[in-house]
């Protein structure tokens, strides 16, 4: 691929890409930050994601990346999987032990995901199963992010599953204490009321471009904590 091409699109986005690798800036030393990029269909989202993975890469940062579809929707925990299948199934035995280790291998054989034990369900019995996954994805997430700084990656999250959303937002009241930064696209709220999960967190207001022009109907959105209730 010629690389002036596909970066020709992104000239006006300086601004926003600033403030993307910023927020990779702060993951790599232990404060989790959020990323929202918000637009309608065609705005160039995808690009803006392709060009954050690209600049996490460089600097060394762990890409886990997954890609929502409106086939998908009702398939629970689809997003997740896409974001967690691929780590565990390139781990070596040993290292998929290390981050399976407690909860996150509870998470892991509830889920099925590659490596996992079986499920006990007994060792989870008085604990509501949604919150053992939850609790145990979040381990998941720190497990990886101890050996390596993440950057997890969300593309069209207006049709995430719901399951995926909730262990989403779930890590945004935790994020702050990890060296990872989640980066997520989606369309305006409006397009699906369960969007609000991700895009209600980001507080800050989206950035101006500097010609006027290059960032109409787009924005980037930051945040490190959730918005008080």
């Amino acid at each position: 691929m010629n690389v002036a091409a596909a970066t020709e699109p992104l000239l006006e986005r300086k601004e926003e890409l600033a403030r993307i690798e910023s927020a990779l800036a702060d993951a790599r030393t232990g404060r989790g930050r959020f990323v929202v990029v918000e637009g309608p269909a065609g705005i160039g989202k995808t690009a803006v994601l392709a060009a954050a993975r690209t600049a996490a890469a460089e600097v060394g940062m762990r890409v886990l990346r997954s890609r929502a579809t409106e086939m998908e929707t009702n398939f629970a925990f689809g997003v997740v999987r896409q974001l967690f299948e691929r780590p565990l199934v390139e781990a070596s035995e040993l290292e998929r032990a290390d981050l399976l280790q407690g909860a996150a291998g509870v998470a892991a054989g509830l889920l099925g995901l590659p490596g996992a034990p079986p499920a006990d369900r007994q060792s989870t019995s008085g604990v509501d199963p949604s919150f053992a996954i939850l609790h145990g994805l979040y381990w998941l997430c720190a497990n990886l992010a101890a050996l390596s700084p993440l950057c997890l990656v969300v593309d069209d999250a207006h049709w995430a599953d719901a399951a995926s959303l909730r262990y989403l937002a779930f890590l945004l009241t935790r994020l702050e204490e990890l060296d990872a930064a989640l980066v997520v696209a989606t369309r305006p709220p409006e397009a699906r009321t369960d969007a609000e999960l991700l895009t209600a967190v980001a507080t800050e207001p989206p950035l101006p471009s500097s010609s006027g022009q290059g960032s109409v109907g787009l924005r980037i959105r930051t945040s490190s904590t959730l918005p008080c209730a």
